[in-house]
């Protein structure tokens, strides 16, 4: 009778800990907490990071992340989460656990700079507590269930519950890129592309994020790594906001430095170097790991400088001051260590459509690389891809045929010593220097018609879709509501989008299909819309219906989207949905809009 009390207790209170996981709604509850509110703490930093990888939401209003991401392959540092310290809701069986955040981890060097400052120049433990943890359907890992955020308890290896929120859809739609662009109200797409903020102004962005909840950077605490070496010349953190130090790649596969430094920095200092290092373990920027490649005297707060070391991963730039002749001859110089640069240019692996399988563009030597990541369960991929090829380009405007080298894919090597427990890993590296523009692309046979994945150019501008709702200060309510594209995922089909609209006063449909999924109308032959008056209906209760591949192509289109439509005689009323069906029959369906909220 004890023990069932006390197992009764206990239960209770793991029930009472659960519940009162407080929710952060809006950027209020999150100003209102005192979460990771002053460096060298980043929890706030990767909170805001997270919220720009948010695509959209579905017509459940569940997160959709891109659809490339898979945090079981360790994109970001994403790794599983087992919830020990029961400090989030139990899981269903279907269900997982992913943290990220450990920015010890190898993965994390793709992270952004911002989210990685501080762990780079100080060395202390609050410089790496903080971590953001997500829900995922295990065989839908790009579909978030739940968001949440918190850190290390500091005295134990635990997570402290008292430090521990989730978070609302609302706060990270707020916290999310709100475009801003000058876009033609007449294009009836209803979809634009736009360049995708650099990480420059993302930073900027990050930074005013950063002011409204309330973070400082004036109490940011420094340990000495050693009695001789110091990790800054200042107590704060924020002494050198100003300094941008970069690795890029030159047109032959070499290593460039970029650097800004504040006017008053160099003023105070009378001898001024920035090394090039090669750091041998991946997030080490001690002595001990580091092999100093290259020293740079600086004479301007500014500049550009081809040098003649070989790209690799691990190559960090870091700046030593010396503010007198007396420091430079008897004492240890002031470092500030700027962003190792990441071997895959912090562009996670691109899906191959239809495959359980990715691809992904690295430098090695200066070299174009690439790595294919197979799933575990696609044994037989060497059969599947036995004719198939990876082609290396200058750019994205060289034709298929027109490849600099390429490499059937069953010839690459595998990598014994890449951890990731989903996936194995082969990759092969090529002759072509590694330049900006340089992409690779996955072909499946060896025609050249069927390609099934390509890369993003090389520091090439990154490019995103967007709706004409998500552009200026639209309400959230209105974003969410709005009758815009349901677009659908999976392993057979590229990415692909449903709308409902209405013209002269007639319920129509909308096909939004990717250009890079050439073979939609074999997939989607049997597929068709049905056309219902309420969502309370049953799939085959359809008012109308008409077959996918019949839609009508129309004229204007996107960079990246052929639109389809096809227009009913049902008119046009609150309630009225559309949904996609697989087959012929009423079972699979594949997506469902909103109903219509306007009359």
């Amino acid at each position: 009778m004890g023990a069932m009390r006390l197992c009764f207790l206990l239960f209770c209170l793991f029930l009472a800990s659960v519940s009162s996981l407080r929710k952060l709604n809006n950027i209020h509850d999150l100003k209102n907490i005192t979460y990771a509110k002053s460096a060298p703490r980043h929890g706030l930093h990767l909170l805001f990071w997270f919220a720009q990888k948010v695509v959209t939401v579905d017509q459940n209003n569940m997160l959709i992340l891109d659809s490339n991401f898979d945090p079981s392959r360790g994109d970001f540092g994403f790794h599983g989460y087992g919830n020990r310290e029961d400090i989030l809701p139990s899981l269903s069986s279907w269900q997982s656990y992913y943290s990220v955040g450990n920015l010890k981890s190898p993965g994390a060097n793709a992270l952004p700079a911002y989210v990685r400052k501080y762990y780079r120049n100080t060395n202390v433990p609050e410089r790496n507590m903080d971590r953001l943890i997500i829900s995922v359907k295990q065989n839908r890992p790009n579909k978030i269930l739940s968001v949440f955020i918190t850190a290390h308890d500091l005295h134990k290896n635990d997570f402290n519950p008292s430090d521990t929120y989730e978070i609302d859809l609302a706060l990270l739609l707020q916290i999310g890129d709100p475009y801003n662009c000058t876009v033609d109200e007449s294009n009836i797409s209803g979809f634009y592309t736009i360049a995708r903020n650099t990480e420059d102004t993302e930073y900027d962005r990050c930074l005013q994020f950063l002011t409204e909840t309330g973070y400082s950077s004036k109490d940011c605490k420094h340990s000495h790594i050693s009695r001789r070496k110091k990790r800054s010349p200042y107590l704060q953190c924020n002494a050198y906001e100003g300094i941008k130090l970069e690795i890029k790649a030159t047109t032959e596969g070499f290593s460039k430095l970029l650097w800004e430094i504040p006017a008053k920095i160099m003023e105070n200092s009378k001898y001024v170097y920035i090394e090039i290092c090669q750091n041998t373990r991946s997030s080490e920027t001690n002595e001990v790991h580091t092999q100093v490649r290259n020293q740079l005297d600086i004479y301007e707060s500014s500049g550009a400088l081809d040098t003649s070391l070989s790209m690799n991963a691990g190559l960090q730039p870091r700046l030593r001051l010396y503010p007198s002749l007396f420091d430079f001859q008897f004492t240890n110089p002031y470092i500030w260590y700027g962003p190792e640069f990441d071997g895959a240019n912090r562009v996670i692996p691109i899906r191959i459509k239809g495959f359980d399988a990715s691809l992904q563009l690295y430098i090695e030597d200066g070299k174009a690389c690439t790595r294919l990541y197979i799933k575990k369960t696609f044994s037989n991929w060497k059969n599947v891809f036995s004719h198939s090829w990876v082609g290396f380009y200058k750019s994205s405007q060289d034709k298929n045929d027109a490849y600099s080298a390429y490499q059937y894919a069953d010839k690459f090597s595998k990598i014994e010593n890449y951890v990731t427990h989903n996936y194995d890993i082969y990759q092969y590296s090529s002759s072509l220097a590694i330049a900006p523009g340089v992409l690779i692309r996955f072909l499946l046979d060896k025609k050249y018609d069927n390609v099934l994945a390509e890369t993003v150019p090389w520091e090439g501008v990154e490019t995103v879709t967007i709706l004409l709702s998500d552009c200026g200060t639209q309400s959230l309510q209105a974003k969410l509501s709005s009758n815009v594209p349901e677009f659908f995922y999976g392993p057979e089909y590229d990415d692909v989008g449903l709308q409902l609209y209405t013209e002269d006063g007639k319920a129509c449909a909308r096909l939004y299909i990717k250009k890079t999924f050439t073979d939609w109308k074999d997939l989607f032959y049997y597929s068709w819309v049905g056309f219902y008056t309420s969502s309370q209906e049953k799939n085959d209760d359809y008012y109308t219906y008409h077959y996918v591949v019949k839609f009508e192509k129309m004229e204007v289109g996107n960079e990246n989207y052929d639109i389809y439509q096809y227009k009913s005689k049902l008119a046009i009323a609150p309630g009225v949905q559309i949904r996609f069906l697989k087959d012929k029959g009423s079972d699979n369906v594949l997506v469902k809009t909103e109903p219509w909220k306007n009359g």
